[in-house]
C-alpha cells in the first residue's frame, strides 16, 4: 500500500471545510486530522476518542486501552490469494470481543 501511494502524483491538499460546507466544523476537523497519511500527524484511536466532536457519545469510565501492541507481522510477507484467505479465516475465527460485565450501556451483542 506504501509503494501504490508513494507512485500516486502529488495533489495538494483539499479543505474539507469548502468541500463539506454543511457539516460540524469539529466533525470536519476530526476528518481532517484522521485522513493524514504521515504516520507522526495521524491521530491515534485514543486521540480520536478525545476528540471534541465526540464529547456527546463518549463515556471514559466505559473505555479501555489494548494492552498489546498490533502484530502486523503478516503484512511484511508474501502470500497467494488462497493463504490470505486462510490467515485472515483464522483471525475471524479467533476473534473473540470483550463482554464488560459492570456495562452501563448495552450495545445488542451477545456472547
Amino acid at each position: 500500500a506504501k509503494s501504490y501511494v508513494n507512485s500516486l502524483p502529488k495533489i495538494p491538499k483539499k479543505d474539507l471545510s469548502v468541500l463539506f460546507p454543511k457539516a460540524n466544523p469539529q466533525a470536519v476537523d476530526l476528518l481532517d486530522k484522521m485522513l493524514q497519511l504521515d504516520v507522526e500527524k495521524c491521530l491515534t484511536a485514543t486521540e480520536v476518542l478525545a476528540h471534541p466532536y465526540f464529547d456527546q457519545f463518549r463515556d471514559v469510565e466505559e473505555e479501555t486501552e489494548v494492552q498489546q501492541s498490533y502484530d502486523d507481522s503478516l503484512e511484511h510477507e508474501k502470500h497467494s490469494i488462497d493463504e490470505w484467505r486462510k490467515h485472515i479465516y483464522k483471525e475471524i475465527l479467533s476473534f473473540s470481543p470483550i463482554a464488560r460485565k459492570d456495562s452501563k450501556k448495552r450495545n445488542g451483542m451477545s456472547l
